[in-house]
């Protein structure tokens, strides 16, 4: 407060900075007669080439394209096609785990039968 109250007295509080008079109304105009005169160009418009409109897309493509390659070196090759299950995973099942398993299901014979047979055509195909 001392400080505040010194440079109060010292100074006071009359705002030291002055505009000339008029400064604000001749502003606009004397700014714009400051400026260069702009050349006036007639801007062409320039046909956009078939390569301009497909880069894009071509562009998108490649970033896949190496997005999916990327991926595949990071998780490895593909495995080799392998039976859904082998010999040994099918004696683990007796055949009184799969009665059971059919009798949940609610289905007829005549209904597996034909479940069975349009999946092996499908399979096929």
């Amino acid at each position: 407060m001392k400080e505040e109250d010194e440079l109060l007295k010292k100074y006071g509080t009359k705002n030291p900075f002055t505009v000339p008079e008029g400064y604000f109304e001749n502003f606009s105009k004397e700014l714009m007669d400051k400026l260069p005169d702009k050349k006036q160009t007639a801007s062409l418009h320039e046909e956009t080439t078939v390569w301009q409109r497909i880069k894009p897309w071509v562009y998108m493509a490649a970033m896949f394209c190496g997005l999916m390659f990327s991926v595949r070196a990071i998780v490895g090759p593909p495995k080799q096609n392998t039976p859904a299950s082998t010999v040994a995973e099918t004696e683990l099942f007796s055949d009184e785990y799969i009665e059971s398993i059919l009798d949940h299901s609610m289905m007829d014979d005549y209904t597996l039968y034909q479940y069975l047979t349009d999946a092996n055509l499908d399979m096929y195909n």
